[in-house]
Formats: structure tokens, C-alpha cells, sequence
């Protein structure tokens, strides 16, 4: 049987550890049955003394916490061939792995899941006008007033702009076919654009910020973007906090209070004691709820444990990292 590890740091989640909750109802034990499973989690702190008895190691299964490694302790690990990530991005420990030969599977795929599928709701809803009509419905009395133009268009021949094109993406557009929707998709990397952001934020109902966490994207999304937003638009922020200029953001959402900002990621995160955000009645904040959560945990180790399949069968992963997109 292929030899393999558990590398994770001992994350708290809630009084819940962060590889009980991935690899949990029964995705540890079914491992365990499909492969050699080293008895120990191997952590940075214990790492030194279990060098030596993981020479023979072939792949390492992790998530959120995973251990990373020098060139030297990849080194040390001569048969390593594969490293299964149940979680998203890598940046933070590949490089070693990569430059020695070892491949890494990640499961962005399933966190693009749910972040799409939360996507999807908002939007919906973004467009029947949803969370400016429960704003204003705050006694009986407001219900007469409220006229068919102070409602949403509707899900039905309006304009969404999706800005990024990986994996949520892609996902989120396959879903949004199933509506009578116009889609604009923005590509991260502004060489490959066919049309602007300026343009996009100018002509949608509804903006969903899905951009990659690169250092060229911060604060991209500004004063500029906002104040050309349509009447009773919505944008939606499921990308990183830092792309949005969050200053530009208080001050054209305090002014047009047709708008609608719906953030679940915000810099710094949680906002500061004191920030407009928390009290902008049109900003509604979220705790980063979009990405995989409980049950849905679950799905990424899955995604995992049936690409170490196709690698113990010979047959190509799905899920491996390339280095030629990174």
C-alpha cells in the first residue's frame, strides 16, 4: 500500500479541530483503509523526530494549518510524490515541493463551490431588489409608498459582471446559465480584457469581485467603479477585502443609498471598532461565510482522497497544481 502522512499544525476552529472538521465522518478512517497511514500527525513542532521514520513516505494529505516545509525536509523525504491540500490556495507553501519534483493537488475546486452557489443567492436577490426593499420595509406604513420602479428589475434580461475567471468563476457562469441574464466576465490580468472595469461597473446590476489575491489587484476596485454603478445596483465582494478601495466604497455607499454593498470579505478583517461599514444601513457584512463551511468541509477531502485514487490507479489527477498558470 502506498505509504502516507497527515501534515497539519494543531488549528483551533471553535473548539474544533481544523482536520477533524475536513477530514471528518469517516474521511480519516476511509484513508486509513486505502493506504499505509502513518499513526502520527506530523506538526512543525514534531516534525524533527519523525523525519527519520518517513523515508519511505510517498504522499501527505493536509488542509487549512498544513506544515511547510524547507528544501531540506522536502529533501529528506526521498520518495515524496504527491502532496493532497483539502483547502485552496497554495502560494503560501508549494515552492518547495514544486522545485523538488513533488506534486500538489489542491482543492480550490471544491471552495469554488459553495463560493459560487453563495454567489448565485446574492445575486438573485440583487436583482428583484431584495435588500433595498427590506431596508425600506420598517413599519407598516411603508409598504403602500413603495412603487414598481423603487423595485428590482428582476432576474430577467439584465446585465451581471463576474470580475475574475478561475475556478468560481467558471462555476458561477455554468450556474448563471440557467437564467435569462446578460454575463460579463472581467479576466483577472487586465491584457487579457475585452472590456473594462470602468465599463462593467457601468452598464450591471450586479457586480461580483471574484479577483485573485495578487499584490497588482489591490485597492483596483474604487471611487471610479462605484459612482457609475446604475440605480439599485449591487456589488458583491467574495474575492479578498484588500482589492476594494474601502474608503472610496464608504464614501459613495453613504452618499447613494440605492446601492447595495454586500461584503463578505473585508481588510482588515474584521473591520475596525468604529468603522462605517458596520453601520451603513445598505452595507451588509458577512464572516466570510461564502467558502466552504461545516458539511461542506467534507467535499474537499473528497476531492482529495478521489485524486490520490486515480494516483494510486496511474490515471492523471484532476486537481494537481500547474506550474505554467501559477
Amino acid at each position: 500500500m502506498i505509504k502516507a502522512a497527515f501534515f497539519n499544525n494543531d488549528t483551533d476552529q471553535h473548539t474544533v479541530h481544523v482536520l477533524d472538521m475536513v477530514y471528518g465522518k469517516g474521511r480519516r478512517e476511509k484513508l486509513a483503509e486505502i493506504c499505509d497511514l502513518y499513526p502520527e500527525v506530523i506538526t512543525s513542532e514534531n516534525i524533527a523526530d519523525h523525519l527519520d521514520q518517513l523515508k519511505d513516505l510517498e504522499v501527505i494529505f493536509s488542509t487549512w494549518g498544513i506544515v511547510g516545509l524547507s528544501d531540506e525536509q522536502v529533501k529528506a523525504l526521498p520518495n515524496l510524490k504527491v502532496v493532497y491540500y483539502a483547502a485552496g490556495a497554495t502560494q503560501h507553501f508549494r515552492d518547495p515541493f514544486l522545485n523538488n519534483g513533488v506534486k500538489v493537488c489542491s482543492a480550490t475546486a471544491a471552495n469554488a463551490i459553495p463560493v459560487a452557489e453563495f454567489s448565485l443567492g446574492q445575486i438573485l436577490l440583487g436583482c428583484k431588489g431584495y435588500f433595498r426593499n427590506t431596508r425600506l420595509l420598517t413599519e407598516k406604513a411603508a409598504f403602500e409608498p413603495i412603487k414598481l420602479n423603487e423595485i428590482g428589475p428582476g432576474v430577467y434580461d439584465e446585465t451581471v459582471t463576474i470580475i475574475g475567471n478561475g475556478n468560481i468563476s467558471t462555476h458561477l457562469q455554468m450556474l448563471l446559465k440557467n437564467f435569462h441574464l446578460e454575463v460579463i466576465v472581467v479576466p483577472s490580468r487586465k491584457e487579457n480584457r475585452t472590456v473594462s472595469l470602468e465599463d462593467a461597473f457601468a452598464k450591471s446590476l450586479v457586480v461580483v469581485n471574484l479577483l485573485p489575491d495578487r499584490d497588482d489587484n489591490v485597492g483596483c476596485i474604487n471611487k471610479t467603479h462605484f459612482e457609475s454603478m446604475p440605480e439599485m445596483a449591487t456589488f458583491i465582494n467574495v474575492g479578498r477585502g484588500r482589492q476594494v478601495n474601502e474608503a472610496d466604497l464608504i464614501e459613495v455607499f453613504g452618499k447613494r443609498k440605492d446601492l447595495t454593498a454586500l461584503l463578505d470579505v473585508m481588510f482588515p478583517e474584521p473591520p475596525d471598532e468604529g468603522s462605517p461599514l458596520y453601520e451603513l444601513p445598505n452595507v451588509q457584512l458577512t464572516t466570510h461565510i461564502a467558502g466552504s463551511v461545516n458539511n461542506e468541509l467534507a467535499r474537499m477531502a473528497d476531492f482529495m482522497t478521489e485524486d490520490f485514487e486515480r494516483f494510486a490507479k496511474g490515471e492523471p489527477m484532476l486537481y494537481e497544481v500547474d506550474e505554467t498558470k501559477l
